[in-house]
């Protein structure tokens, strides 16, 4: 009898460590396909996401081009979770739609909740992960009026566990979730706001695509898009060549905490977009981290 037991419970075991070593997450996840104009998709996506209690808070074309777009979007747990975080975490107030045009249609994909909530949480994430959950959900429910509905998780080949996402960096000696970049320091919350905003105005480098403010917590999440040479245009061709794209991977963030202002090092940011990009590939962008932060430091940074 003990030998029965001593059996069923090695086999129990086996079977949940197996599972618990398949259970990985994916960036991203590829809703489906939508006929139409990109344009038009994008609108309807927006609709969807209104009506199931969500909040687009801004949308462009990454690279500027007709084939790719990109809609961000908050949700109230995720604006209060941001909120009673604060720090780093308000970088977790938005979640990002991206569509990418093919022969086949409009691919219409978003960044996966548990994934970026996992990353950025880290060991708090247990208190947040009811209303993550609560959150893919409610975007599947949406996005299930999509003309072909597919729900699969992509991004990498193998993904991450929720355990190598709460620590995770490309590799030694490379930057952590907190390893930020210092874009400007002592420099007040509403200072701060004010020069990224003005300064977004009409500039063929960096333009704002949303903003999301907790006043009073002196607290800012503002999406850039790098138009500039050394932007877009230079880095995401030799990075997203993978089908489907990983365009939810943009645009990127600058956050603004009281009188700080910091952006994810690319290292990390870039890493965790793309965790199977090789280092060859990581190579061909080797100036892309600095050049990133070059461009978003010029929004903050006290004029000389």
């Amino acid at each position: 009898m003990k030998r029965l037991v001593f059996a069923f419970i090695l086999t129990m075991s086996v079977t949940a460590l197996a599972a618990n070593k398949s259970t990985t997450l994916q960036p991203y996840t590829l809703a489906g396909i939508q006929q139409g104009d990109i344009k038009a998709v994008q609108l309807q996506v927006s609709e969807l996401l209104v009506a199931s209690g969500f909040t687009v808070v801004g949308s462009y074309s990454p690279m500027q081009t007709n084939t790719l777009s990109v809609t961000c979007f908050t949700h109230p747990s995720l604006l209060a979770n941001a909120k009673k975080a604060g720090g780093l975490l308000g970088l977790s107030a938005t979640l990002r739609i991206g569509l990418h045009r093919t022969e086949q249609g409009i691919e219409v994909a978003y960044t996966t909740p548990a994934y970026w909530g996992n990353a950025y949480f880290r060991k708090a994430y247990t208190a947040v992960e009811s209303d993550y959950s609560a959150i893919d959900k409610r975007l599947r429910e949406s996005l299930s009026t999509l003309d072909k509905t597919i729900f699969k998780p992509y991004g990498s080949k193998k993904g991450l566990s929720a355990k190598q996402l709460k620590k995770y960096h490309y590799m030694m000696a490379m930057p952590y979730f907190d390893d930020v970049v210092v874009l400007a320091k002592k420099t007040p919350y509403a200072e701060a706001v004010k020069r990224i905003e003005a300064r977004t105005k009409d500039n063929p480098n960096a333009s704002l695509v949303y903003a999301v403010k907790f006043p009073e917590q002196n607290m800012a999440l503002f999406g850039i898009a790098l138009n500039g040479k050394n932007g877009e245009q230079k880095f995401l061709p030799k990075i997203d060549m993978a089908t489907p794209r990983h365009t939810p991977f943009l645009p990127y963030e600058i956050l603004v905490q009281k009188d700080r202002t910091v952006m994810l090092h690319g290292k990390y940011r870039i890493a965790l977009s793309f965790p199977d990009l090789t280092m060859g590939t990581f190579m061909k962008i080797m100036s892309t981290p600095d050049d990133i932060a070059d461009d978003l430091r010029k929004l903050v940074e006290t004029n000389k």
